[in-house]
């Protein structure tokens, strides 16, 4: 396929994935919030999603490598994603269902993203001339529409007019996925067979990889709480569902220049990808103390601008090092492994400890306990990134 038609086509895709997560993931805690849920309880429920992603991430990720399926994985996965959505919004409120519906959306609808990550990894290392960053700002452009768009309707009409808009968007995405490429199987790189046990293999004796880990799991732990917990507390500080589109809106237009620009920054600054990865992580820091000492509702607004250089930055960052650092027959399964454990399991204790943290102490003192977190995650991945220079120059 031309380059410029799949970038369009990837673009779109990326377009069409994100508005999916803006109606159903990123409106979790509101719907929560709307059933009378207490932060102890959002914060178990997101707890038990972000379990429930972490363990299927590296099998989505095997199935991506091992076989050629990434068009039908990410169509039957996000289908099955948007009937857990309609089962969260007609549930009632009742605690296992709404359970069973969270954890169904982490899945598939939060699995999904990565996987289709993993789709644009597997085709960049085959050669395909895919701007990953530019084609992954079709996704900030449609999140941030979305977001302003479906607040409005909320705020008038509740969450369940959303089930409709979900089958639409799957159609539009039926029909972009199947005119995309589906990558080969990863065996024909070397002929052969690739397999979980060899994956794994080959991943714990890469060092770099797992302090990088290790940083994104800590860094996690302040992204996955203000990710939970953002529009509680805009709510909670006199806010309407309203204003939480208008923060998500705030939130995805700040990424667009830094995605569609990521490759001309990295190709000025002659840097490998580890050392953006720190400075995304000091960003997340930032935004959790900003978040930790606002004292009024239009401060934590404005904090949705240091998305830019965190999510926006991190993002595009990781596909690149997952490139240099991890073999191609297992870049998939390493990439999903890699977000399973650093943001699936630090999603889990991050919303587990957020929870309690919230109820507790308040959620100024939860987001500046993970504020120091992030910090901390970010001189890791500053030690990753002198530990990757070393390796390249030996």
């Amino acid at each position: 396929m031309p380059a410029k038609a799949l970038n369009r086509r990837f673009f779109l895709l990326q377009a069409i994935m994100m508005l999916i997560d803006c109606i159903t993931v990123a409106y979790i805690s509101p719907i929560l919030v709307s059933f009378g849920y207490s932060k102890l309880q959002i914060g178990q429920v997101m707890t038990l999603g972000a379990l429930a992603a972490t363990l299927a991430r590296p099998l989505w990720g095997f199935l991506n490598d091992r076989f050629s399926c990434a068009k039908q994985v990410t169509l039957g996965g996000t289908a099955v994603g948007i009937a857990c959505y309609f089962l969260l919004t007609w549930g009632g409120g009742q605690m296992g269902l709404t359970t069973i519906a969270v954890m169904g959306l982490y899945i598939t609808v939060v699995c999904m993203m990565n996987f289709v990550d993993s789709w644009a990894l597997r085709l960049i290392n085959g050669g395909a001339s895919l701007n990953y960053g530019a084609t992954r700002a079709g996704g900030s452009l449609s999140y941030a529409l979305g977001a302003a768009i479906f607040g409005m309707v909320v705020s008038r009409w509740g969450f369940r007019p959303g089930n409709v808009a979900l089958w639409v968007l799957w159609i539009l995405m039926c029909v972009v996925a199947l005119s995309l490429p589906n990558p080969p199987p990863a065996s024909h790189l070397d002929q052969k067979p690739v397999t979980l046990l060899q994956g794994f293999r080959t991943l714990r004796s890469n060092r770099v990889y797992w302090v990088m880990l290790a940083a994104l799991f800590l860094c996690t732990l302040a992204s996955g709480s203000m990710e939970s917990f953002y529009s509680v507390l805009i709510l909670s500080a006199g806010g309407t569902e309203q204003h939480v589109g208008f923060a998500l809106f705030l939130q995805a237009t700040s990424e667009l220049p830094v995605m569609f620009g990521y490759s001309r920054l990295r190709s000025r600054l002659h840097l490998s990808a580890a050392p953006l990865m720190a400075v995304s992580m000091l960003c997340y820091a930032l935004k959790a103390l900003t978040l930790a000492s606002a004292g009024s509702l239009n401060i934590i607004l404005v904090a949705a601008l240091f998305q830019a250089l965190s999510f926006a930055l991190f993002t595009p960052a990781c596909v690149d090092f997952m490139l240099e650092t991890v073999p191609g027959e297992y870049l998939a399964m390493g990439h999903l492994l890699f977000l399973a454990i650093g943001q699936g399991i630090g999603a889990v204790a991050g919303n587990a400890l957020s929870g309690i943290l919230s109820e507790y102490l308040g959620m100024a003192w939860m987001f500046r306990t993970v504020g120091f977190l992030a910090l901390l995650a970010s001189v890791l991945a500053c030690c990753s990134a002198k530990m990757l220079k070393r390796r390249n120059f030996s």
